[in-house]
């Protein structure tokens, strides 16, 4: 205990003694040790965490209400909805109507019946305009012209995928209709019936269920496709922020309403290859952390041993003068603790107060998922315990190296 104690005190003076401009080079570096480890993993969880919320807010909701199986519909769907309409937890929900339709444009310019038309085939949703906008994001993704207007007749919005500019960019993966923008004429067929419409507004979603998919108010919907029953396909559920989702499912499902349609919350819906992804991507973030775990330990026994090594002398004066190998080897863990103590704190309050915040406001944008650095208290505490835990060896072995030396020749600086 007392080389303990007469170490960590010789280590504190030093420290004290140093140069303040060696001592903040270190610093540095350990704090840039520090957010590497953090920021790599971080944006690897990131791009998974961004491309689940995505579905989430935009596609999905919170909890899904599906066919049971062997109908096509949620049953009494009108009495689900005011049902829904009484529980407090619930913020918004929209019911949705899905059938398959073609879709043919620039049909004004077809100078011959022999002339291919621009035609392709696409999943229609029915929606109600007003409900959807206040369950999903919808409204905010129209990259081009407006919104569906719930009094206005006779308009669409179509997925970016739909229209040739935007589709290109993926080669022949998706069919689409060529010179497509905001106000084009178009014309939809269900079965032996055709109706003309306007393109109201393109949509442009990182979520490929969005982009493919054309949108209509439910009225019309229902009149293309004879459908008065006003049962929908889906029902999405948005709900209240900081609610659980699994208890409001459990809720729901313990009335009547599990007996009119499949009742199922967002992490339940999750197709497997995501979940597959997510695991890929969270193996990558821990393969990621030892690499840097690794440098992290490289880095600082380079710092700490040169620091040692330009006091070779110093240390071979304590030797002569009694001060034992034990002594002098925890003054150099207590230097290099003292570095990275200070280097994480920085580095955990960058982090906490600067990137992630900042991040949260400038998502980065993949093509996949806007991306935001996610990273919580727990992971920057395991962080913070790997790199002090690296620093106690790599303090260690350089000062045990030096003081194996002949003190002797440590003072007179031979090697």
């Amino acid at each position: 205990m007392r080389a303990f104690r007469l170490g960590v005190f010789l280590g504190w003076r030093q420290i004290q003694h140093a140069s303040m401009w060696a001592t903040g080079l270190i610093v540095v570096i350990i704090l840039f040790t520090f957010l590497n480890l953090v920021a790599l993993s971080g944006i690897l969880l990131g791009i998974v965490d961004g491309a689940l919320d995505q579905v989430r807010t935009q596609a999905l909701g919170d909890i899904n209400v599906s066919p049971l199986d062997g109908e096509t519909r949620v049953l009494e769907t009108e009495r689900f909805l005011q049902i829904l309409e009484t529980y407090p937890e619930i913020k918004a929900y929209s019911a949705r109507y899905g059938g398959l339709v073609t879709i043919e444009a620039n049909y004004k310019e077809r100078r011959s019946l022999n002339q291919d038309p621009d035609i392709i085939a696409v999943n229609v949703t029915g929606i109600d305009p007003v409900a959807e906008a206040a369950t999903t994001d919808l409204e905010d993704l129209v990259a081009e012209g407006e919104y569906l207007d719930p009094n206005e007749s006779g308009y669409i919005l179509l997925g970016k995928y739909n229209v040739d500019r935007y589709a290109a960019e993926y080669g022949n993966v998706y069919d689409s209709l060529k010179k497509i923008k905001p106000g084009s004429p178009v014309k939809v067929t269900v079965g032996d019936e055709t109706r003309d419409f306007i393109v109201k507004g393109i949509i442009d979603s990182k979520v490929d269920l969005i982009s493919v998919s054309v949108y209509m108010p439910e009225r019309e919907f229902r009149r293309m496709f004879d459908r008065y029953d006003h049962n929908a396909n889906q029902i999405a559920v948005r709900l209240v922020d900081g609610v659980d989702e699994a208890a409001v499912k459990a809720k729901l499902e313990s009335s009547d309403l599990s007996a009119l349609g499949e009742i199922s919350y967002f992490s339940e819906d999750i197709p497997k290859f995501v979940v597959d992804v997510r695991d890929t991507f969270q193996k990558l973030s821990l393969i990621v952390g030892v690499i840097g775990i690794t440098v992290a330990s490289i880095t600082i026994f380079i710092v700490i041993f040169i620091n040692a090594l330009s006091r070779r002398r110093q240390i071979g004066i304590l030797k002569a003068i009694g001060i034992t190998r034990r002594t002098i080897e925890f003054a150099y863990i207590t230097q290099a603790s003292f570095y990275v103590i200070i280097g994480s704190v920085i580095g955990i309050l960058v982090t906490k107060f600067g990137l992630v915040p900042y991040f949260m406001e400038h998502p980065i944008d993949f093509p996949y998922a806007d991306t935001a650095l996610l990273i919580d208290d727990a992971g920057l505490l395991l962080r913070f315990g790997a790199l002090l835990l690296v620093a106690l060896v790599a303090g260690f072995i350089p000062a045990w190296m030096i003081t194996r030396q002949n003190t002797l020749d440590a003072i007179l600086g031979r090697k």
